[in-house]
């Protein structure tokens, strides 16, 4: 549906809910919108125009009058305003979202179940603030940026038993987490289970924990923010779960800046990148007419630098190398070359889906047989490898808490908010990664990793779409369009 028509449909004033009913027994309908009408509404949420921008703020004025603060820390949005109905999507705190007037009251949501914008259902008791205008909540947190690299800005933990608080503690609450932490960690060294016991307030003769104290963060973890709030000229980091860290425990991390490129007229396929920094080498031959590569001492050309320069791949001698202009070679373990591919047949023409290539740590964007980006990528290591096929995106988040994530993070450890998650095959998902900077080399547990940028680029591109203050959302049965993930080994 093109954006005229779309813009027409919603300008027009059609009643997306059917027939009005002006009797007080009159119920909503168990779906938000009808699915013609939920199709325009979506398409006119991802575009950016100004004429978008007018019709969808029409139309939601009109039939998603309410405005929404989402105060609970993390909701489902239900298909059917049923508590046990089937989850389409998520909601967290801090998410403002739109709702119909009309609500659903039951014996499980006495608050009421609403409509939301675009489709589903929630139940307001479960954490809405709800209101004629955007409500303002003392628990209200910032919501996630979904115009820059990262959706939240990210710390490294760096002290082992750094406490986390429920909130701001005074300077005798934290000296009492410091305490106490300091103790597990003097018990930690010597003998684990007692730590372990000391830390669950077993241990009589011991300090207990301040009950201000939410947990105690191991070395390692990973924390999502969303800023950093200041108590008696103490800085503290508000995570996106509204619990607090003391900054000087922490070291920002803000992730690689390294980008992919876009590919057009100017630009096509194929695109090759250097995955470690080396010198280009020259051929020379010896006096039996083999010939050999030899190092030479020209200046090194940096990983991650796109060869502008590449011709093609080749044999020489029986190693295979990649040829430059001039001349110049390096050894196929050097570069990376994205190349195209066909569009498989379940992929429908006008469909926006990435190729994988395992071999070259590649990722190519394509709308239906047009490949848009290519940018490389850190997939599964030997032992976590990342599965080939072609697979379909079933759940996709803004960000979402995974475990073992990376090669060379402890197993015991996990990370917070992992942003712009999409996941295709069970646990294995495309997501960004702001704790590695080493794409174009095998390098996770199995997802695929990218940059935040190519991240944050892919997750706008591929559907479904995650609708604006909304969490995530699930494709399984729920009506949102899906994309597809075709991994290749070569």
């Amino acid at each position: 549906m093109g954006l005229a028509v779309t813009t027409a449909i919603l300008m027009g004033g059609l009643a997306i809910m059917g027939c009005s009913d002006d009797s007080a027994q009159a119920r909503p309908r168990a779906s938000s919108v009808p699915e013609t009408e939920t199709r325009a509404i979506e398409e006119l949420s991802i575009d950016d125009s100004d004429q978008a921008r007018t019709a969808r703020e029409s139309f939601l004025d009109r039939e998603f009058a309410l405005h929404g603060l989402v105060t609970g820390l993390q909701l489902a949005v239900r298909a059917d305003p049923e508590p046990e109905g089937r989850i389409i999507g998520w909601l967290r705190i801090g998410g403002r979202i739109r709702l119909k007037t009309e609500s659903r009251r039951s014996s499980t949501c006495a608050s009421g179940w609403y409509a939301l914008y675009p489709r589903g259902w929630a139940c307001a008791g479960l954490g809405i603030e709800v209101g004629g205008q955007p409500p303002e909540s003392e628990l209200a947190v910032a919501p996630p940026s979904r115009d820059a690299a990262l959706p939240y800005e990210y710390w490294y933990v760096k002290d082992s038993a750094t406490p986390e608080f429920h909130r701001l503690p005074s300077r005798d609450e934290q000296r009492a987490a410091v305490t106490f932490s300091a103790r597990y960690v003097e018990l930690l060294a010597t003998d684990e289970r007692r730590a372990a016991r000391f830390l669950a307030g077993e241990l009589p003769t011991e300090p207990t924990s301040p009950t201000v104290v939410n947990r105690y963060l191991d070395r390692g973890f990973f924390l999502a923010s969303a800023g950093v709030d200041v108590r008696a000229s103490r800085r503290f980091v508000r995570t996106v779960r509204g619990r607090f860290a003391k900054q000087s425990q922490l070291i920002a991390r803000t992730g690689s800046d390294f980008h992919g490129v876009e590919l057009d007229d100017d630009r096509q396929l194929p695109v090759a990148w250097m995955t470690r920094s080396a010198r280009p080498r020259i051929k020379r031959e010896r006096e039996d007419g083999i010939h050999f590569l030899e190092d030479n001492e020209s200046e090194p050309i940096e990983r991650h630098t796109v060869l502008e320069s590449w011709q093609e791949r080749r044999n020489i001698g029986g190693t295979v190398v990649h040829v430059l202009e001039g001349d110049r070679y390096f050894l196929d373990w050097y570069v990376a070359v994205a190349r195209a591919i066909e569009r498989p047949r379940e992929i429908t023409a006008d469909e926006p889906w990435v190729h994988v290539n395992l071999d070259q740590q590649t990722l190519v964007v394509y709308r239906g047989d047009q490949p848009v980006y290519a940018t490389l990528v850190s997939t599964g290591l030997d032992g976590f490898e990342t599965p080939t096929g072609t697979f379909a995106i079933r759940r996709k988040y803004i960000a979402d808490t995974m475990a073992n994530v990376g090669a060379g993070l402890d197993d015991r450890y996990s990370i917070e908010d992992v942003p712009w998650t999409q996941y295709f095959e069970g646990s294995f998902a495309l997501h960004g990664a702001f704790w590695h900077e080493r794409f174009g080399l095998r390098r996770s547990h199995g997802c695929v990793n990218l940059s935040p940028p190519d991240a944050h680029r892919v997750f706008d591109d591929l559907r479904p779409h995650v609708p604006e203050g909304w969490l995530g959302v699930s494709a399984d049965r729920s009506g949102f369009e899906t994309s597809h993930v075709v991994v290749t080994a070569r």
